[in-house]
């Protein structure tokens, strides 16, 4: 059987997001405007995309030889036991890191949390400012709110029970926080630094968000 061949879109025809074609006469200037914007950002998006991840393997590599190069020469091996590892240019101008992080998940068990540490605030409502019970609340509602993907941040949840508050309850909730956590898997981060004072180092941002 012949290997289907990719059809030939007409010239002056284009194929629309529903994959029909459209011919360029009828498309508006608004339309064709658009996709000019949205199509010349993407390709530029793509590229760099492509150059990161050629950046961050050949950091990685070069690390890998480096630490294989120092054990080799001088019997000993950079780094922790998960691999991090801080270098430095020979002026201190720069900082190269690769950090080793264990991504983690929750259970079930972080539902119980929550409704203990709501239990708790609407204890508490009796007995503390309103002011108080306010923030508590708000604060306890931010931490569970579930982001875009769904998910409970654990990072907000964590923030919240860093607060002392000698109540049997609320360390319940707490522990149930801890046993909720899970290791599901590991990545792998480079971070580059420069150096802006005498000590003082300044992450170079690499994130389109952080830029």
């Amino acid at each position: 059987m012949a290997e289907s061949q990719e059809i030939q879109i007409p010239e002056g025809w284009v194929r629309n997001a529903t994959g029909n074609l459209v011919h360029e006469s009828e498309i508006s200037e608004q339309d064709k405007l658009r996709d000019q914007v949205v199509m010349g950002i993407a390709t530029v998006a793509l590229r760099l995309n492509g150059e990161l991840k050629a950046l961050k393997e050949k950091a990685l590599a070069e690390i890998d030889d480096l630490i294989t190069i120092a054990g080799e020469k001088y019997d000993m091996k950079l780094g922790g036991p998960k691999g991090n590892v801080s270098l430095l240019s020979f002026d201190g101008s720069f900082k190269l890191k690769r950090i080793h992080q264990d991504s983690i998940t929750y259970t079930e068990e972080m539902e119980v949390a929550k409704a203990k540490v709501f239990e708790c605030i609407s204890r508490w409502g009796q007995t503390v400012h309103e002011d108080a019970h306010k923030h508590l609340f708000t604060l306890a509602t931010r931490a569970f709110r579930p982001t875009k993907s769904g998910e409970i941040s654990i990072s907000r949840v964590t923030d919240m029970l860093r607060a002392e508050i000698n109540d049997p309850d609320w360390r319940k909730a707490k522990q149930a926080v801890q046993d909720s956590l899970i290791v599901n898997g590991k990545a792998v981060y480079i971070q580059v630094q420069q150096r802006v004072g005498d000590k003082k180092y300044s992450t170079i941002l690499l994130d389109i968000a952080g830029v």
